[in-house]
């Protein structure tokens, strides 16, 4: 199966990668991000979604935002994303 990260982890193979193993974000068009590495939803709303990476919080905001997979560590939000923070 194809890995988005191994991919650019094996393309940057000349710099230390390392930075790549705390949290992985994808945001497709501001509609659908995906999220690797999360350590537990803190909050949610149709508003807002919290969550705990290493060594911080991210906190995403937006209209009509849908958690559609939660796994242990990954997690698929759908919706109008209009601000991510990363505290």
């Amino acid at each position: 199966m194809f890995n988005f990260f191994d991919e650019l982890k094996n393309k940057i193979s000349k710099v230390d990668n390392n930075f790549l193993n705390d949290y992985n974000l994808i945001n497709i068009s501001g509609k659908l991000l995906y999220v690797e590495g999360h350590l537990g939803v803190t909050i949610i709303s149709n508003e807002m979604l919290a969550f705990k990476v290493k060594k911080g919080r991210i906190v995403v905001e937006g209209e009509e935002l849908v958690l559609s997979e939660l796994t242990e560590n990954t997690l698929l939000l759908q919706g109008k994303i209009m601000k991510m923070e990363i505290f």
